[in-house]
């Protein structure tokens, strides 16, 4: 198949879920005889993206999609969703009409909803079959973020965006051949907000270079890790709960307990917790190699949606995590048997302490992680549920899947 896929970001190098996310898809498509030609901004000009080429046509256009205070406070006159509005490019969508125009494609891939919009566009003036991958809801997101927000004015605010985004991403998944959300639990979310969209869970996986036992002489006693881009709110709004109000209570019973934060883009908010107890290692090469280091991977996630990459990366190397509700939601992991779930600070504290005093109970869960992850997520099964979402839509498929 002759494949376009459109990225929020060009997924190289693929350090962080994010870029995880969409970089596989390109490469196993790619792997599995497809001709993937990839459109996406590019954030970081003068990054050598060679090793992604390998797997696809890429084509990059320049364009800020950072926050600004102005633009924010502009938007509350629009209708449009602030984080929407900053991917709205005239100048990308003709080049993506004007390829569509001289290379006829088979399925165009739109990756998040902030790229909805391009997808709709094509459809109408050219007419391939759309499928938009959902990697998160974002409304859903805004939703938590909302919830938990602190500042009343920041509360407000975010209100108003998740009406609005809620309103328009209902819309959108109604326009698309299909919608791919990541877990039963968006689906299920996405049905709530509009019945006749066309859903195919496809859920997110693990490189294979992941599965692998670890060296148990390497793993350091009583140590802790947390790893994703500071630069994405749902982890910078979970690293510092954990901060704040989770791994003081650890230590208590954990004295000799060490943190450590592995992760691009550290925002001084996190950096100033830097300490004895406290390891900011910023971005690593070998992430394998520093993860499988650890005791126990944490996810501590209060706001987010889809699936965390990160947790079933954990579980692939072999490391146990302890996650709350809302990190491990769709992933299928059970409470006790391959994760411990806590969603007070008092309730996470307790089930880490439990975890890292007990070399026998992160023994068992970790190998029924590994075995859980090992089934169901692994990129190359991902790739070829994709292809039967295409085969769908070209031959004019596109009825509710449901999962």
């Amino acid at each position: 198949m002759k494949i376009l896929q459109v990225a929020p970001q060009v997924p190289y190098p693929p350090e962080d879920g994010g870029k995880v996310g969409i970089y596989n898809i390109t490469k196993h498509l790619a792997r599995r005889g497809h001709d993937v030609t990839l459109f996406a901004f590019d954030r970081a000009p003068g990054t050598d993206y060679g090793p992604l080429r390998e797997f696809c046509a890429l084509h990059t256009h320049a364009h800020s999609t950072r926050n600004s205070a102005g633009g924010a406070l502009l938007n509350i006159f629009s209708d449009l969703p602030y984080t929407i509005s900053k991917y709205r490019s005239p100048d990308f969508l003709r080049l993506l009409v004007k390829f569509t125009q001289d290379h006829p494609v088979d399925v165009v891939h739109i990756d998040h909803l902030h790229m909805a919009a391009y997808g709709v566009a094509l459809k109408r003036r050219s007419g391939p079959p759309i499928v938009l991958r959902e990697h998160n809801v974002e409304s859903v997101i805004m939703e938590r973020y909302a919830d938990h927000a602190s500042n009343p004015a920041m509360r407000a605010y975010a209100r108003l965006q998740q009406r609005r985004l809620r309103a328009y991403e209902s819309r959108m998944v109604g326009l698309y051949d299909a919608c791919c959300p990541i877990t039963p639990d968006d689906a299920s979310k996405i049905r709530g907000m509009n019945p006749a969209a066309r859903l195919h869970i496809v859920p997110g996986g693990v490189e294979a270079s992941y599965f692998a036992a670890p060296d148990e002489s390497a793993i350091a006693p009583d140590s802790i890790v947390f790893f994703g881009g500071m630069d994405w709110v749902p982890n910078r709004d979970a690293v510092l709960w954990f901060l704040e109000e989770i791994f003081p209570v650890v230590l208590k019973s954990r004295p000799e307990a060490t943190l450590t934060i592995v992760g691009k883009n550290v925002p001084d908010e996190v950096a100033r917790h830097a300490g004895p107890r406290v390891l900011m290692r910023g971005y690593v090469e070998d992430l394998r190699a520093e993860i499988q280091r650890h005791a126990v991977s944490i996810a501590p996630f209060r706001i987010g949606g889809g699936m965390r990459l990160k947790i079933i990366e954990s579980f692939a190397m072999s490391v146990p995590v302890v996650s709350t509700t809302i990190g491990c939601e769709g992933i299928g992991a059970s409470h006790g048997e391959t994760i411990l779930i806590g969603d007070t600070p008092g309730e996470f504290a307790a089930q880490l302490v439990r975890l890292l005093g007990d070399g026998g109970m992160r023994r068992t869960v970790r190998e029924a992680a590994f075995a859980l992850a090992s089934a169901r997520y692994r990129w190359d099964n991902v790739a070829a549920m994709f292809e039967d979402v295409y085969r769908g839509v070209i031959a004019g498929g596109g009825e509710s899947a449901g999962g």
